[in-house]
């Protein structure tokens, strides 16, 4: 890179404005005077999969949503991959966007389809990126840090929908419906989706997903190794873009019964002394805490904190009567907030140091408890990452 790319690192110089457009990390907030100065001189500031988008014509599956994202592109491409054996996997899930295309355009690739995790940091500077087909999963409090209102935040989710039009395909959850307005939804062919609601195109049915047009079960909910009814809805998800595309119901069942679940994520880590450890480090909102806590009905030792997303009311979030909860270890920096905020409501600690908190949460622990790590923050307190964690 030195012989052919020049680079500036701890600082910037003038220099970075002597471009045509900027192509910034999603992790950059561009709220600040040095991306100001872009602006000013009308130079666009871009996001990576927007660039990305220029050199492909290819299909563009586009998911987003505050949680289950991750879950559902990867068992979409576990779907795919059986018929379309040029599917790419990338986005917010680990390959770029633009290695992909790369690899598409070098290797000569016709027709292949890449399976896009988006959040909605890479969804904030999109000005023709246009998925065929594009899912918000759920909407609800997250990166608060970064946005000055849920609104904004919901809104960057959102522009997943600026450019498509009547070729394209939006799958959204009808828990959120309010959320849309009509022209928004009219613009494209929605599809809503729901586990109760049987005008959907499928529904759950005591333990099937039923199809509403032939009334015959196309999966057995027993037999899947994913771990509750938010997963659920990830199913549908997939399954209605595989509909789309083509994907019969026994591939659809084959690749759904064999799937596993990803690290981080409602992970069962171990049964020892008739406890359960189930490590859910990805839990980054109180959304994905509460879908992990409904998940089992099993007495539960809850570890929550880490490094805070913003100003988070976790009262007002965790007012459902949760029985099975015994004792909330609280731990880092918005552990604090957390203890003060919920130490009247459940019986609560405060460990600041993360391992120490563990080893606590293990010691309250009693035969057929399990011990849930389900942080509702991000990491960045005292780990570089949920993995880290």
């Amino acid at each position: 890179l030195i012989k052919k790319v020049s680079f500036e690192e701890g600082n910037h110089t003038s220099k970075c404005y002597d471009c045509d457009f900027a192509i910034i990390s999603p992790g950059i907030d561009t709220n600040n005077s040095f991306f100001e100065n872009f602006r000013k001189k009308n130079i666009p500031i871009i996001s990576e999969i927007e660039f990305a988008s220029w050199f492909s014509k290819s299909t563009i599956i586009g998911i987003t949503g505050s949680n289950g994202k991750s879950t559902t592109v990867s068992l979409l491409y576990n779907i795919l991959v059986k018929k379309y054996k040029k599917a790419y996997l990338g986005g917010n899930i680990g390959t770029p966007f633009s290695v992909n295309v790369l690899k598409e355009i070098t290797n000569n690739i016709k027709n292949p389809i890449h399976i896009l995790e988006l959040s909605s940091f890479q969804l904030e500077n999109i000005y023709h990126f246009k998925p065929d087909i594009a899912s918000i999963l759920n909407l609800s409090n997250d990166h608060l840090d970064r946005y000055p209102s849920i609104e904004d935040y919901y809104n960057a989710k959102k522009n997943i929908l600026k450019n498509m039009n009547k070729k394209c395909y939006f799958i959204y959850n009808l828990n959120n419906k309010n959320l849309y307005k009509k022209n928004m939804l009219s613009k494209t062919n929605p599809i809503g989706f729901s586990i109760n609601d049987k005008k959907t195109n499928y529904h759950l049915k005591k333990k099937f997903i039923i199809d509403k047009k032939t009334k015959q079960q196309i999966l057995d909910c027993t037999k899947i190794q994913l771990i509750g009814t938010h997963n659920i809805e990830n199913i549908l998800v997939a399954i209605e873009i595989s509909k789309i595309l083509g994907i019969n119901n026994v591939d659809i069942e084959k690749s759904i019964y064999n799937f596993h679940p990803l690290k981080h994520r409602m992970e069962k880590v171990l049964i020892k002394n008739n406890i359960t450890f189930i490590n859910d480090s990805k839990s980054t909102n109180p959304d994905s805490t509460i879908r992990a806590i409904l998940c089992s009905k099993k007495n539960t030792i809850l570890i929550l904190g880490g490094y805070s997303k913003g100003k988070i009311n976790y009262k007002k979030i965790f007012n459902i009567q949760f029985k099975n909860i015994k004792t909330i270890v609280c731990y880092g920096v918005e552990g604090k907030v957390i203890y003060e905020q919920l130490k009247n409501m459940f019986k609560c600690l405060y460990i600041e140091n993360f391992n120490e908190a563990v080893i606590d949460a293990i010691k309250l622990a009693k035969s057929n408890y399990r011990v849930l790590l389900s942080p509702s923050c991000s990491s960045f307190d005292q780990f570089n990452n949920f993995e880290d964690r």
